[in-house]
């Protein structure tokens, strides 16, 4: 009777362990199923979207809202459609918003002393932080921005970086200031946003990478595309 009952008890076990084995088969089939007709689905959106990035969208997007002049200075640029399409997008957002205060600057801040500079990006708390370092000549760019209230106003100590633990400080000893555009602030930030997608095509970039240095798509000094 014992025997019996152990036998039955083995064979339940046996039962439940094989169907638990099949349906675990039968989910994680499915979830492959899943994942690769998702990635299917991915894709054949991808390429729907390469399509419908063509030359006539493109011009069609920035007509409507761009004016003439800066689908003049960005329709050639030699970037990549997604880029473009990214670049006139930030400008039509621009343009839209009413921002015709005067006086403002596009600038960069350039090299004074040659020496490794950090690159940056953004932590999760908004702040930047130092990702890497890159040697700087003198007068290569470390950062491209846009204000309202000139180098006093926009650095009134004099510090254009300072890292989280203070041991990294940037002031006017390392890099100057120096304006590349007046004009309203829409029109700064226009020429801001054109700076910062074509960095990479800067004289000083293509020689760097020419030269066996590293690839970057921004400046050092700016987290990201803002």
């Amino acid at each position: 009777m014992i025997n019996s009952l152990n036998l039955n008890y083995r064979m339940q076990k046996r039962f439940l362990l094989s169907t638990f084995l099949f349906i675990f088969a039968i989910v994680l089939a499915y979830i492959l199923l899943n994942q690769t007709v998702a990635e299917q689905i991915t894709q054949k959106a991808a390429e729907d979207i390469t399509k419908e990035i063509s030359e006539d969208y493109i011009k069609k997007l920035s007509k409507e809202i761009v004016d003439t002049e800066v689908w003049n200075r960005v329709k050639d640029l030699p970037i990549e459609k997604y880029s473009l399409i990214k670049l006139l997008q930030d400008i039509i957002a621009i343009q839209i918003m009413d921002r015709s205060l005067p006086n403002c600057e596009q600038y960069v801040l350039k090299v004074k002393k040659p020496g490794m500079y950090p690159i940056l990006q953004t932590t999760s708390g908004g702040r930047p932080e130092i990702k890497d370092w890159i040697w700087l000549n003198v007068d290569e760019s470390w950062r491209c921005g846009a204000t309202a209230y000139g180098e006093i106003g926009r650095y009134p100590s004099g510090v254009f970086f300072i890292s989280k633990d203070g041991k990294t400080k940037l002031t006017k000893n390392e890099l100057k200031y120096h304006v590349q555009f007046k004009g309203t602030m829409s029109e700064v930030l226009i020429e801001e946003k054109i700076k910062l997608y074509t960095y990479f095509l800067l004289p000083e970039c293509i020689a760097r990478i020419k030269f066996g240095g590293i690839f970057l798509s921004i400046y050092p000094g700016n987290k990201i595309h803002k």
